[in-house]
Parts: C-alpha cells; structure tokens; sequence
C-alpha cells in the first residue's frame, strides 16, 4: 500500500504540474483558440492523475531514481563507517580497509567524504544503528499516511455517492407538501415534485433536436419542482429535467425552451457526463490536492464555455443574441423557490449537467457568446499542435515506478539524522564540513575582542535544537564563529549558577561569558559535566558559546539560581535586545534582522516597531514589510502605516509593497493605501488587479476616478481597466470609465459585460466623446449588452459624430 500511496503521491504532483499549465494558458487560448481546445486540455490533466504512464522520459522516475541513488550513497558510506569500527583491532589492518574503501567506493561518494565519515571512530557503529532505527521511523510513518490517504479515498466516495443518490431521490420524488407558502387555502396540499413533460409542440421539437444531433436513444424529459436549472443527469439512463416554474413562465416561448434543450442534448452527445464522473474519481483518489479543487471548478466553466460554442455554430446572430438572454432569464430568479424554497437544492457536489451551475460565470458565458467567431484553418491547426505539446508535457511528467522487493521505501536520512536535507554542506552524507580556516568567524575563537562584540558565524547548523528560557539542548551541532544564548541586563550583583556538557566530534568549542567590561571568562572548554558559580556585576552580561570548525553532540547549557526581580531584562540575542532598545526609544531603527526578531515579540510590539522603521525612513525589504505584517497586528500596523503616509513619510511605499502586505490587511485599509500611491503616481503597470483584489473594489475605484479627473493615474491604461471590471460595482467602473482619456474598442466591449443597459450607454458615449465613431459592425457588437430603447439612442447620438 505504501508504494501505491507513492506512486499516486507523484502523479498528483504531475497532474497539478499539468493543471497549473493550463491555468496559465487558460486565458490566452480562451481568446484565440476554439473553447473546445482548452477543454481537451483538461483531460490531459485528468488522465496524469489517473493513469500512471509515462514517456521514456519520465520526471518523476527521475527524481525517484535520484533519491534511490542517495540511498545507496548513504548504504555505502555505511559500510565505510563499520569498517572503521573493526580498524581499532589493528592499525595495519585499519590503513587496509581505509584504501579498500576508497578504492572500492563508486563515482557517486567522493573519496574526503569516505575519509570524513572513517573520523568519526568508535561512536560511528552505534550511531549507524540509530539511523537504521530513525529510518524506521521514516517507513512507519509513510505507511501511517498510506492508511489515512486509502480512509480519505474510501471516506470521500460514499460521501459523492451518498450525495448523489439523495439528490436523485430528492428531483424524483412523488409529491410534496405546500406547508404556509403565503397563499390562502394552499396550506396542507400536495404537488407533484417530478412528472414527464406532456405538452406536444415542445416534445416534436425536442424529437426533432435529437434527430438533428444524430441521438437515436429515447433520453426522457421531465419537470421537476425541486431544482432551479434545466440538467441532464444519469449515465446509463439518462434524463433532461426543466424547472417547473420556468416551463410555467417560458410558456408562449417554446424557442427559448428548445434552445434550453438543444444546450443540454449538446452535453449528452460529448458525453460531458462521463468526464464529470471521472473527474469526480479523480478527486476522490487525490482528496488532498487543494489545486484539485479548483481545476475542478475550471473544468466545468470550460465544459459549459465549449457546450456554447458547439451550440452556437448552429445558430445566427440574431439566434446567439435569444441564446444569451435565455441565460440571462434562467439566471435572474430562483425557479424552485415559492412554494418548493425548502427543497431548492445545491448541485456544487453532484455530477449532473446543467444550464447554469453558478450564476458566477454568467458574465464569462455572455462575453464567449458576444465574441463568438468561427476558427479558421490555421487556428485550428495551432491548435492541434499545443494539444500535442501538452500530451507531450503530460507524458514527460510521468508517474513513479512500482519497484518490487519487500515493501521497502526510500528515506531521506543524512549523516544519522533524519530529515536533513542531503545537499546540507554543513551535515553531508560523510560528515565532510567545508569549514572556512581564513574568515573573520574561524578568527573569533581566539580574539577575545572579537567574543565580546556581536555574534558572528559562517557556520551554525543544529539538529533537534530546543531552548527556553533557561537552557538550551542541542543533540547535533556545528559551529564556526560565536553565538549568543542569554544577555542579562542585571540590575544589581547577582550570582548564577551555569551548567554545561557537550562531546567533541571535531574542531574547538567553549562557552563563555562576557562581563560588562568587555572581559571574557571561560566557563566550558573541555565539554565535560560542570557547573560553575558566577558573580555577574550590575549591567550588560552576555553567556555565548563560541566554536571553532566545532562539530558536536548532546549538548546542554543551562543557568540557575537566579530571581527575576535581579534582572531589568534578559534577551536571547543581539537583534532582539537591538529591537527592545528601539521600542523604548534608545535607540533609532537603522537595520534589523526582522525574520529572527518579530516570531518572539508581541503582536503590538511589532506593529510599533514597524511605526519605528518607517519614522527613521529604514530601508525595508519587501520580505521586511510580509515579517512586519505577519507578526503584527494587521490593524494597528496599517493605522500607523496610514499615519506615515499622510505624514508624507515612507518614500519607498510603492505598489509592489502593497501587494506583497495586502493579504495581512482589511480591504478598506488596501484602499487607503491605494489612494496615497495614485498621488505619488507610485502604482506600477502590473499591479492594478492585485490590489483591486484585496481592496475594497468600489472605494479604491472611486479614488481611481478621482485620481484620473486630477490628471494623475498615469499608469492606468486599458489593459488595467479589463483587469479591474470584475472586483469594482458598475456604478464605479462607470466613474473609471467616464474619466479615462484614452478609451480602446475592445476594452469598451470588455466594460459592457459588467455594465448596466443605462451604464453602458454612459460608457458608449464617452467612447464617442473622446473622438471614435462607431463602425455598423461595432454597433451590432454593443448592441448585445444595451435594451432597445437605449441602442437607439447610441445610433443617435453616434450618427451625429459621423
């Protein structure tokens, strides 16, 4: 089960690898290509999560070999280690095994890392054991999450199966029960929830749509009046349900309730359905791939783009116009509310097709529709071509191999400690540490000036490293340079008691302490078992650990005998103690280390150290500003980053910044600072829709049109409009619209979609205002989004342009 669990552990990662691929083509072929195309995309991702085959050239196999490869590595280095175990017996037969084993080592084990692995000695046995043991650990735990993937699979199935099954019964129940609906003398009845549609004209069209499609089974059609969209549901019995209620209001319209059919007919003849079950099963088997999820979601919307199109190409202009307005109809009310509300169902979960799943994508439907254009030869050519490079992508990135043997999985375990990274210069696989003899933190070892001021080191590598606030423990550690445990700001003589053992694998280790004169005072340097009582003097006293090409194990450093009164404050390092000091006013904010300092501090004490930052004008990396957000408190940060700009402080504010802290603050909040970046004219080209994202849409639209009527907002163009038209009201994207200087054609159909009739007048007219004048082809184009009574006034108003 375990190498199951791997191998669709890795066509998950292909499969969301290939997905992530057509996301971020999806709008590009979406504009050029047939809708249809970009739909096949998606079975490409569906069979790499499905099926593990793979090209010649596979990926994954790749990176699983790689850490097979690591494995042996590892393997063979343990033998080099238990043969310098068996070496103590005899220096001959020592200096014997010592060349075998670099003679005999393969190309992938450097021959210093054998020699670093033999310096180990006596210990080396013993801990190999270990990491057979954590390896273990390793094993057990892959096939731990083996049985909660294979519950998740098994759990995740009934649940879609469960759902499914009451949803059917629930469509095709007998009656239903009218309990106060509101209406006298309607209490206490009963109504049928599902019953065959009877009326002749619209089952001869409906025959006559099959026939037409070259559908020869008998598909039922029924009403029901628990559902508020017309579907198709059944795989091996299918069947179309309308609403009630929309059978009821569309009646006179028989054309519209065949365009409603031929949609859904349209769907059973691609057999849409059965993509959506397997898509289903996709998701079952990969439960815990959250992109799953959405190209979930993707996948439906570009089924029902693609179901459009192929509806479309059987129909004219006018006929595309009564397809949009159809859907606009079935979207503008709740067709199982009134008597039925309560038995309105959610269809989110059920595979089942339907006229309109999500009232969300209305908008994207209605502009595939206004920008319906049959494909050409060549890009139908094209095409084919990217669907081919995508099979080819999904091929390369293939599936883990099955290996057969015992059950046994790889581990990534590395010089005794599992989890290390195997790359780690530091912990490498022979315990070679490329140390630098010629640095300034090789030099601090022995300079005891250089003790007494701020910790410095190339090297500080731990494994299982725990501290409070008292001691620390450290079962594996390098060093080379110094490094700071406690500063204890004592406000009186104080004596401490400091205990401290450590063992020597290689190089020079002691612990130290500083006293307020600068002096140094060995504590440790042997590492073995002491505990020393100090007399610390009245101010700044620091205990450090400093290490020289230091390679250790097991160590413990720890002080007692100390009350808390004897001490105006203790720190764990310089750039905490720094940061106190700038909170208290001691000092000003130059530069910090805010990813080791702000995990440690308050929430409100970061935010007053980032209004200390920007105060003292600090220089602030964009990872500086996430640290200062993250740890903050959001709200009070933004007050206080409010007040600055307002102030007409932090010069280096620009919009890149803002997107990068957006996601830490409330909306209004974006909006603000969205608004003091349009009068520096600081908002960059790209950044637009990621701040109308996070922002409040309509406040930072309404900023925006002011910023363009003062004649800033330079940066705003067309492509940033059509970035912005799904996160601002229609009111606002008007107020943009209206105030923008240069307005293009295609951005102006772009706005329409999101627009009012009314509104989308006002944003024609300022498109002719600014000197255009529309072509008859553009005005059948707007003619689409605007009623009657106002696409007369446009061919009014624009016929006394011409």
């Amino acid at each position: 089960m375990t190498q199951l669990f791997l191998v669709v552990l890795s066509l998950s990662v292909s499969g969301g690898l290939v997905g992530l691929l057509v996301l971020l083509f999806r709008p590009v072929f979406g504009r050029i290509f047939a809708k249809k195309w970009t739909y096949y995309l998606w079975f490409l991702v569906l069979a790499r999560l499905l099926l593990p085959v793979h090209a010649d050239v596979n990926l994954m196999a790749y990176f699983s070999g790689r850490l097979a490869a690591v494995e042996s590595a590892l393997s063979n280095v343990d033998g080099a280690v238990n043969m310098a175990a068996g070496s103590e017996r005899a220096a001959e037969a020592d200096a014997q095994k010592s060349e075998a084993a670099v003679e005999n080592e393969p190309e992938s084990v450097d021959g210093a890392e054998v020699l670093g692995a033999i310096s180990y000695g006596n210990t080396a046995a013993a801990e190999n054991e270990m990491n057979r043991a954590k390896a273990g650990i390793w094993i057990n735990f892959l096939q731990f999450m083996s049985v909660i993937w294979i519950l998740g699979v098994l759990f995740a199935a009934v649940r879609k199966l469960w759902s499914y099954r009451r949803f059917v019964r629930e469509i095709r129940g007998e009656s239903v029960e009218i309990v106060n609906d509101g209406q006298q003398g309607n209490d206490g009845q009963r109504y049928a929830v599902c019953t065959p549609v009877t009326d002749e004209w619209i089952l001869r069209q409906y025959s006559e749509i099959r026939r037409r499609l070259g559908i020869r089974k008998g598909i039922p059609l029924y009403q029901s009046a628990v559902i508020d969209s017309p579907m198709l549901m059944g795989i091996l019995k299918p069947r179309i349900y309308m609403p009630t209620a929309l059978l009821a209001e569309m009646a006179g319209k028989e054309n519209d309730i065949c365009l409603i059919l031929h949609h859904e007919l349209v769907h059973y003849k691609r057999k849409d359905l059965w993509y959506k079950w397997l898509f289903q099963a996709a998701l079952c088997v990969h439960w815990f791939n959250p992109f799953l999820y959405v190209f979930d979601r993707k996948f439906c919307i570009d089924c029902e783009l693609a179901c459009d199109e192929k509806v479309m190409t059987l129909l004219s202009e006018e006929g595309r116009r009564t397809y949009g307005n159809v859907l606009l109809d079935v979207a503008q009310k709740d067709w199982s509310a009134g008597a039925f509300s309560e038995k309105g169902l959610g269809r989110r979960d059920v595979p089942a097709m339907t006229l309109l799943e999500e009232k969300s994508t209305l908008k994207e439907r209605l502009r595939g529709i206004a920008r319906y254009h049959k494909t050409g030869l060549v890009v139908g050519l094209c095409s084919a071509v990217i669907l081919i490079m995508f099979l080819a992508v999904a091929l390369v990135c293939g599936a883990a191999e099955i290996r057969a043997g015992g059950g046994k999985t790889f581990s990534l375990y590395n010089g005794g400690d599992l989890g290390t990274v195997i790359s780690n210069p530091t912990f490498d696989s022979g315990g070679f540490i490329p140390f630098n003899t010629k640095g300034k933190a090789y030099q601090i070892y022995d300079d005891d000036a250089l003790i007494a001021g701020d910790s410095e080191s190339d090297i500080w590598n731990a494994r299982n490293y725990t501290g409070g606030e008292h001691s620390v423990e450290i079962k594996k550690f390098a060093l080379n340079g110094s490094d700071t445990l406690w500063i204890l700001y004592a406000n009186k003589e104080t004596t401490l008691e400091v205990s401290s053992v450590f063992h020597f694998d290689d190089g020079r280790f002691k612990v130290v302490w500083v006293k307020p004169d600068q002096t140094v005072q060995t504590l440790n340097e042997s590492g073995k078992e002491s505990t020393i009582k100090i007399t610390l003097p009245q101010g700044r006293n620091v205990i450090k650990m400093v290490g020289q090409k230091a390679k250790l194990e097991d160590v413990q450093i720890a002080y007692e005998g100390m009350t808390r009164e004897d001490f105006d404050a203790i720190y764990d390092s310089e750039a905490t103690e720094y940061a106190y000091q700038v909170l208290e006013g001691k000092k000003s904010f130059t530069s910090i280390d805010l990813e080791e300092v702000c995990p440690y501090l308050k929430d409100k004490e970061v935010s007053k150290l980032a209004r200390k930052a920007w105060e003292s004008e600090a220089a602030l990396s964009s990872k500086d500003w996430e640290e200062l957000f993250i740890y903050s408190d959001g709200k009070l940060t933004a007050q206080y980053l409010l007040e600055e700009l307002q102030l007409g402080k932090v010069e280096a504010f620009d919009s890149k910044t803002l997107v990068k802290i957006a996601p830490y603050m409330a909306e209004p909040d974006v909006s603000e600072c969205f608004r003091y970046l349009l009068e520096r004219e600081a908002v960059s080209a790209s950044d637009w829709e990621d701040i109308f994202i996070y922002s409040d849409g309509s406040k930072s639209a309404e900023y925006l049109a002011e910023a363009l009527q003062n004649g800033k907002g330079s940066g705003f163009n067309d492509r940033a409009l059509q970035h912005i038209c799904p996160y601002v009201s229609t009111k606002t994207l008007t107020e943009v619209v209206t105030a923008m200087g240069e307005l293009s054609f295609d951005s102006l159909q772009h706005v329409l979609v999101y627009t009012s009739s009314e509104e989308g007048v006002t944003c024609i007219c300022h498109y002719i205002d600014l000197g255009n004048v529309l072509t008859d082809k553009q005005l059948r184009e707007v003619q689409a989004y605007v009623s009657e009574k106002d696409f007369y006034r446009v061919v009014e108003y624009n016929g006394k342009r011409k």
